[in-house]
C-alpha cells in the first residue's frame, strides 16, 4: 500500500472515530440478498439512519471479527485494505451468514444527543439514573462497539445457518428463518447480551421502504421479541445495550449495537 493511500486511511479513520457517533445504526448489506449460488455479491458495510447512509472501507484495525458461516464452516473475510465495497464474496450453495464486530469506539455527546438517543432506542432506565445522579444536563462520554448480521439464502440447504451465534457481546439471533416466511408471518428473535438472554430490552424492526411504520417490542424474561412481517422489502432487526462504566479516566458509558438484515419477498424463495 501506498504512502498517500495509507494517509488517506488514516484520514479517514479519524474522520469515521469523530462521526460514527453521530449515525449509530449499523448494517451489513449486501447487493443482493438472493443470489444464485457461485456468484459473486459485492458487500458493503455502512452507517446511518432508516437503512439509508455511508458507507465504510475494508480496515482490519476497525473489526475484531468479519466472518461468514455457511455449509463450509465459519470463514474470514478477505479484502483488500481501503476496498469499498468492503468484501466481495462468492456465495456458496444455501444459506449464508455474514458477520462484523467492530472494535471498540469512542464518543463524547451533548447531554441533548445522548438523552435523545436514549429515548429513540428505548434505554428509558439510563435516562432516570443520570436524573437521578444530576447528570440530565452534562455530556456522556461513551464508548460503542457495532455487533452486525445478515442473511442471504442463496438456494436451499443450511437450515440451521440463519440461527447461527456468533458469540457477540449484543447479538440478534433469529429463531426462524426468514426465507421460509412470506408477507404476514411472524419471525421471532432471540436477544443475547454476553451470552445470557437480554430481558426488557427494546427491539426495533422496520423496512427500508416504510422506516418510519417500525415496531418497537420489548424482549421477554427469555430475551425474545415477536415481529409481524408487514410487507416484503428489506427488514433491518437491531436493538442497543448500555451499561455504566465504573472507573474509566476517559468514559462513562459502554454501549453494543446489535442489527440483522434480511430479504423478504412476496414469495416463498426456498421450498
Amino acid at each position: 500500500m501506498s504512502f498517500k493511500n495509507a494517509l488517506i486511511i488514516s484520514i479517514g479513520l479519524t474522520v469515521f472515530v469523530a462521526e460514527a457517533g453521530l449515525c449509530h445504526d449499523f448494517w451489513i448489506e449486501p447487493d443482493s440478498f438472493m443470489p444464485q449460488p457461485g456468484e459473486t455479491v459485492d458487500v458493503r458495510l455502512r452507517e446511518g439512519v432508516n437503512l439509508k447512509g455511508n458507507t465504510l472501507p475494508f480496515i482490519p484495525e476497525w473489526f475484531t471479527d468479519f466472518s461468514t458461516v455457511s455449509n463450509i464452516g465459519r470463514t474470514p473475510v478477505e479484502s483488500i485494505i481501503g476496498d469499498d465495497p468492503a468484501a466481495v464474496i462468492e456465495v456458496p450453495k444455501g444459506a449464508l451468514l455474514m458477520g462484523y464486530r467492530s472494535t471498540r469506539n469512542f464518543v463524547d455527546l451533548d447531554a441533548e444527543k445522548f438523552n435523545r438517543y436514549l429515548d429513540e432506542e428505548g434505554i428509558e432506565f439510563i435516562r432516570k439514573q443520570r436524573r437521578e445522579l444530576g447528570q440530565d444536563d452534562m455530556s456522556a462520554p461513551e464508548y460503542f462497539v457495532r455487533c452486525a448480521k445478515a442473511l442471504i439464502q442463496a438456494s436451499a440447504g443450511g437450515d440451521e445457518i440463519y440461527a447461527t451465534e456468533l458469540g457477540y457481546i449484543l447479538e440478534l439471533v433469529a429463531e426462524d428463518n426468514p426465507y421460509k416466511l412470506r408477507p404476514g408471518d411472524e419471525i421471532n428473535f432471540r436477544l443475547i447480551y454476553r451470552g445470557e438472554p437480554a430481558a426488557g430490552l427494546l427491539v426495533q424492526a422496520f423496512t427500508r421502504d416504510n422506516p418510519d411504520q417500525r415496531q418497537r417490542i420489548r424482549t421477554d424474561a427469555n430475551g425474545r421479541a415477536t415481529i409481524q412481517l408487514s410487507e416484503a422489502g428489506i427488514w433491518m432487526i437491531k436493538a442497543v445495550n448500555i451499561q455504566p462504566i465504573i472507573g474509566d479516566p476517559k468514559a462513562l458509558w459502554q454501549s453494543y449495537w446489535a442489527s440483522y438484515l434480511f430479504e423478504l419477498t412476496e414469495s416463498l424463495p426456498i421450498q
